[in-house]
């Protein structure tokens, strides 16, 4: 499974996950149902870096592919 898909499943409606320059981008809509846990877990899996900031009272968690 593609890993913008299956993280739009883990996702559901809690948030909104696009994919950005190799990476993701996920625009956390509701914090107090998001899947933490669940979404950090798979973007290290699938080998990316992750941060998290804030636009407009909105969490977003950014991701890259991991540098060598």
């Amino acid at each position: 499974m593609d890993p913008e898909e299956g993280l739009k499943m883990i996702v559901s409606k809690s948030g909104e996950v696009s994919s950005v320059y190799g990476g993701l981008k996920i625009r956390v809509i509701d914090p107090s149902l998001f899947p933490w846990y669940q979404v950090f877990d798979q973007l290290i899996e699938i080998g990316q870096e992750v941060w998290i900031y804030k636009r407009k009272d909105k969490i977003y968690i950014g991701s890259k592919p991991e540098t060598p």
